[in-house]
């Protein structure tokens, strides 16, 4: 409802038959929109091997009336949607990045960048002032990319990793080429597809199905992957060895039509729903999700609890995500016309409210209330979610420990302060069961968090959840050997 949301989403296209790379980079962002909505942006190489851009503050269909047709017929491109987490809300901040020097000997490269680096204020510290426009983690990056030792973007990609500490996928263009990278701990989702001859990186497989291609798989943590008139090469530069996929990824961020790790995402929410009636049961008389991204869980928790599912909650299809807004008073703004209730699906009913997660808690305070008046006889709040507890460091805009509800408060005191008659969280052993669809329980198995442990990061959780210790503790550099592995 109040929702996490993570900085943006990426695509990069190149073409070795007879395509419209442009057509296709707008729908695949179109398809990403859910990733960011506060800016959208191209850059392509034209005729002549240079790299133009055409980027603008709005929605992709906004910035993109004409599907990309004023940009040059191009071979290669890459894409980008952004939500600031990194740098305010604001032109200059809107990817792609295109970034030169005017002494150096490499060509321009431009780069979209889905993630945040923990140590990113640092690097932009080191680098010339002079040529920094903006305030993002996208453009230290391209610059690093320039100033690195090496005679390739492949070598100066190997140099400048071990200064990059926390989330970053990136597509480059560079050298007539395109690169997609993911980092060593693989914190958010970059996948590989073909359209025919044609190769396509996105950050989800969604985009994929919207442009016709077939999906490959996922690009590896610490996978450099090379795109050129050769065809598709990858090495795995370095492999660290704890995999750490953002949570998520799985309960809120990707579409639920994707697919992560050979699961759909759909399938996993309805795991989450079966899990959280199992332990946070109630007598009822109708489950309703919060939409969109709650009505797997929903259908998971009726099914399981044998109450029926109901629509009773239905979103307003020209509303906008009320966490996406800069400001509180935006957010409230948009949380008012956000959501039409049903009466007659309410009056009188015993209601489970099935949420993804409790943020804030301002919007499903909001939306209790209007429930009660209504006619709601009772209003059982469950959230597929764990309650957060701890801000995030990699990209997912909780810059504060305070404006988490859960973070102070007990259950209970949250369930007082939403006004609700009872409120329940999905456990982290549930949430772990319901990632590994390994075994199904009602017991909760503290032992079963170890694959949670393993292969996700869940911080904002638990602070073992980590990766690695927040930004106070971590070093600006580590020795790093790479890995070079070739993965066709």
């Amino acid at each position: 409802m109040e929702r996490l949301h993570d900085a943006c989403g990426v695509v990069g296209i190149y073409a070795q038959e007879n395509i419209d790379v442009r057509n296709s980079l707008v729908l695949a962002l179109t398809a990403l929109q859910h990733r960011g909505q506060e800016s959208a942006g191209i850059a392509v190489y034209d005729g002549e091997g240079k790299i133009v851009q055409r980027i603008g503050m709005g929605k992709v269909h906004e910035v993109f009336p004409d599907m990309g047709a004023g940009l040059p017929t191009t071979y290669c491109g890459i894409g980008h949607v952004r939500y600031s987490t990194s740098g305010v809300s604001c032109i200059k901040n809107a990817g792609p990045f295109i970034v030169s020097l005017k002494y150096s000997p490499y060509d321009p490269i431009a780069v979209a960048h889905n993630g945040n680096l923990v140590n990113g204020s640092y690097l932009h510290e080191q680098l010339p002032q002079e040529f920094l426009r903006s305030t993002t983690d996208s453009e230290a990056i391209a610059l690093m990319l320039l100033y690195a030792d090496g005679l390739t973007l492949r070598e100066r990609m190997i140099s400048i990793i071990p200064q990059l500490f926390g989330a970053y996928s990136l597509v480059i263009l560079a050298e007539g080429r395109l690169y997609a990278i993911r980092d060593p701990w693989g914190m958010r989702p970059l996948c590989l597809g073909r359209i025919g001859e044609n190769w396509i990186v996105a950050s989800e497989s969604c985009a994929m199905d919207c442009t016709g291609a077939t999906f490959v798989r996922h690009v590896e943590p610490g996978e450099l992957v090379t795109v050129d008139e050769y065809g598709m090469h990858s090495e795995r530069l370095v492999q660290f060895p704890r995999q750490t996929l953002c949570v998520f990824e799985y309960i809120y961020f990707c579409d639920a039509t994707s697919q992560l790790n050979g699961k759909y995402v759909y399938s996993v929410r309805e795991s989450m729903g079966r899990e959280l009636a199992r332990q946070q049961p109630v007598d009822a008389d109708l489950v309703t999700p919060v939409p969109d991204s709650s009505v797997p869980a929903a259908r998971g928790y009726a099914a399981v609890s044998g109450i029926p599912y109901e629509q009773a909650i239905i979103k307003n299809r020209y509303s906008d995500r009320s966490f996406i807004k800069p400001n509180q008073l935006l957010r409230r703004q948009e949380v008012e016309r956000k959501f039409q209730l049903i009466s007659s699906k309410i009056r009188g009913k015993r209601l489970v409210v099935v949420d993804d997660s409790i943020v804030r808690g301002h919007t499903m305070k909001h939306l209790v209330v209007e429930l009660y008046a209504q006619g709601a006889k009772e209003v059982h709040v469950r959230s597929s979610a764990p309650p957060l507890r701890h801000p995030c460091y990699f990209g997912i805009d909780i810059p504060q420990e305070a404006e988490l509800i859960a973070a102070r408060r007990s259950t209970q005191e949250v369930a007082d302060y939403l006004g609700v008659d009872s409120l329940g969280y999905l456990s982290l052993p549930g949430l772990s069961r319901a990632l590994n669809t390994a075994k199904e329980s009602s017991t909760i198995d503290n032992s079963a968090i170890g694959f949670l442990h393993s292969n996700f990061c869940y911080g904002c959780m638990e602070k073992q959840g980590w990766p690695f210790k927040p930004p106070d503790a971590v070093k600006m550099q580590q020795p790093f050997v790479p890995l070079i592995v070739v993965m066709q």
